[in-house]
């Protein structure tokens, strides 16, 4: 026998047709639903790295200005110990410390300190850096040989501050 072949109506042509163009625009649509998807992945993966660079330069940053700052208040910590010690060379300890706001206690170390300082070399008022891991120091920079003990307080005292916030700081 023969085989008899099929004829297909214009109807089945045309309905083949438009299954195909669905088809052909459903896929179109995935394709850039995919491209799209794929943009923003890389959107996301590139904002990551420029917040982890920034967030390095910040860093960077703050520990250059940390630094300044160190060395700045060094320098203002030997101006107060040299305004202390030539102070206490008008007037008392007692007039000193009520005069400044300042305990009697911290003139004391702070005029310890200044005399300690220029006893070395009179024309020289700096001290060497105290090394901050197995010391602490007094409010002028100065360190101290007692076992460090860490407390929660955000920072310690200093001899610039009013005596209300060193009240209030303890």
């Amino acid at each position: 026998m023969a085989q008899r072949r099929l004829r297909k109506s214009a109807r089945e042509v045309d309905a083949r047709e438009r299954v195909r163009a669905r088809r052909a625009a459903h896929w179109e649509r995935e394709r850039r639903l995919e491209d799209l998807a794929t943009d923003y992945e890389l959107a996301a993966q590139e904002i990551e790295g420029v917040t982890r660079e920034s967030e390095e330069k910040i860093a960077a940053c703050a520990i250059r200005l940390r630094g300044q700052a160190a060395t700045a208040k060094e320098k203002l910590r030997d101006r107060q110990a040299h305004s202390v010690g030539q102070m206490l060379q008008l007037d008392g300890v007692r007039s000193v410390a009520d005069r400044l706001g300042e305990s009697m206690e911290t003139v004391r170390k702070v005029a310890a300190a200044e005399a300690a300082s220029t006893q070395g070399d009179p024309a020289l008022h700096h001290r060497p850096a105290a090394a901050k891991a197995t010391t602490h120091e007094t409010p002028t920079g100065q360190p101290v040989t007692a076992p460090v003990t860490q407390t929660d307080t955000p920072h310690r005292p200093t001899p610039s501050e009013p005596a209300e916030e060193r009240a209030a700081s303890t």
